[in-house]
């Protein structure tokens, strides 16, 4: 007879890519981080993960790279991309959650009226940073812990941001719809084209995100 789980954890996640959940990467491997210039160290597990650094964990089938971590002490773990509506599978496991898992931008809303049917939450965590999509109202009134998992994605906000500078400043999304159209006049292309060299670059405030991407070009 199978022994009573000792938790639920409900996770909403993407869905899986449509092309299929990837059987391979293009790269083998991925640098390894000890810790960042403003002094933060990098994650140190007490046990190994039991996936593949650099693997995509953020839909369905990447699961966070959780179940094994759970599944061995007990606790049991769904995981789904059904979270809108009554009849959602999210909605079936309100009742005994005691945890909720979702993403900045596949949330699952938790709303004042969601809390009602799920007695047992305890925690509702953001897989990502922000916690908009949760009724913190609520979540005060009946004692939930409302987290994220603060600067796990801001080197990669960062990144996205000097990747956007550069996108404007060198005319790149004009000039691609123009080659994707059968087309190619350079002239055209670099009429609205410049060099990042000799400009002043800035950021409104210098948060975690800011601080990342001032001294990056």
């Amino acid at each position: 007879m199978a022994s009573e789980a000792r938790g639920k954890v409900v996770c909403v996640l993407y869905a899986d890519p449509e092309a299929g959940y990837p059987p391979k990467y293009a790269r083998d491997a991925i640098p390894e981080i000890a810790s960042y210039p403003d002094g933060q160290r990098a994650p140190t597990p007490a046990s190994p993960p039991d996936f593949a650094p650099g693997a995509l964990l953020g839909c369905v089938s990447g699961e966070l790279g959780l179940r094994g971590f759970l599944q061995q002490r007990g606790v049991e773990f769904v995981v789904t991309a059904d979270k809108d509506g009554p009849d959602s599978e999210l909605e079936h496991h309100l009742a005994d959650a005691e945890v909720v898992i979702s993403q900045p931008f596949w949330p699952a809303y938790m709303t004042a009226e969601r809390m009602e049917k799920a007695p047992k939450l305890k925690l509702c965590l953001t897989a990502g940073i922000g916690s908009d999509h949760v009724d913190l109202e609520a979540a005060c009134r009946r004692g939930v812990t409302v987290a994220e998992v603060t600067f796990c994605n801001s080197i990669s906000v960062a990144e996205h941001v000097v990747m956007m500078i550069l996108s404007l400043v060198r005319n790149y999304i004009p000039a691609y719809k123009q080659v994707v159209a059968g087309g190619w006049n350079i002239a055209d292309c670099v009429a609205r084209s410049y060099d990042v060299e000799g400009m002043h670059v800035g950021t409104v405030a210098a948060g975690r995100i800011g601080f990342f991407v001032v001294p990056s070009p």
